[in-house]
């Protein structure tokens, strides 16, 4: 579909898996902070083994401007599935694990009122016109690094911005943020091996972000939406490794694994 055949103003692409403790929550705050705006949610679940597909299904007979796929896939494949089925000018990313705020709502009517030539990345949610993430080449296979991999190819543009404010709160456990997300409890033990051989395979496809000064950049491109909440620092580093570093680090979250079978 063309740009100039859009269905909707904003089209919302996320993926799920096992996020079923979250969703009903996640999903009244999505609903309730974008009330009569002109969206739609397309959400991409990865075969969950919990009843998120049941809860996504039960919420999308009730909802028109909703659709619902099911689909083998990484996160970044899993956005790249929903921006593809997406009839929205602009494409909001969410995560269906976080609960949203009303700082969703200001955050949107901001960007459209006065940003909306940028993509522009807060805390919990980015908005990117169609036409970027296109140009941009879109969401790549990974799990680790999908969203700084796309945010580099936009910033070739000169278009790629950063608003650091949380836009709701993470129901994920603290100790499975960033990169130790393989510890969170919506895996068993054989998938939080897997989880960590596929984090080594996508920090090897982009090794190349490895040479960047994230933290600069992003201090560089900050900007304030001026909806009252004044932009901070980025709350998670990216820190370059050596290859023998990143080996250590692996023999040891697999060590933590192993132990906690």
């Amino acid at each position: 579909m063309g740009c100039s055949d859009r269905d909707f103003q904003l089209s919302v692409c996320t993926t799920n898996y096992n996020c079923a403790h979250a969703l009903d929550s996640h999903l009244s705050s999505v609903y309730d902070a974008l009330s009569g705006l002109d969206f739609e949610y397309v959400v991409v679940d990865n075969f969950s083994k919990d009843d998120s597909l049941r809860i996504l299904k039960s919420w999308a007979a009730k909802k028109s401007n909703m659709t619902v796929l099911a689909r083998r896939c990484t996160m970044g494949s899993g956005r790249q599935i929903a921006s593809e089925r997406a009839r929205g000018f602009y494409f909001v990313v969410l995560d269906t694990d976080v609960v949203y705020s009303t700082m969703l709502r200001k955050f949107i009517e901001a960007y459209l009122h006065g940003f909306s030539a940028f993509s522009v990345q807060a805390i919990y949610c980015g908005v990117f016109p169609g036409r970027q993430w296109i140009q941009a080449g879109g969401r790549r296979s990974l799990n680790t690094n999908e969203d700084v991999d796309l945010w580099v190819r936009i910033a070739r543009f000169g278009t790629m911005k950063w608003f650091p404010v949380a836009l709701g709160r993470n129901l994920k456990e603290e100790v499975a943020w960033g990169m130790d997300d393989h510890l969170s409890n919506r895996y068993s033990n054989r998938e939080r091996v897997l989880r960590l051989i596929r984090r080594e395979w996508d920090l090897m496809k982009t090794r190349g972000l490895g040479k960047l000064d994230l933290t600069r950049l992003i201090r560089e491109n900050t900007i304030d939406l001026g909806i009252g909440a004044p932009p901070g620092q980025w709350p998670q580093a990216r820190v370059g490794q050596s290859d023998f570093e990143r080996a250590v680090r692996f023999v040891r979250d697999l060590k933590q694994v192993w132990s906690m079978r």
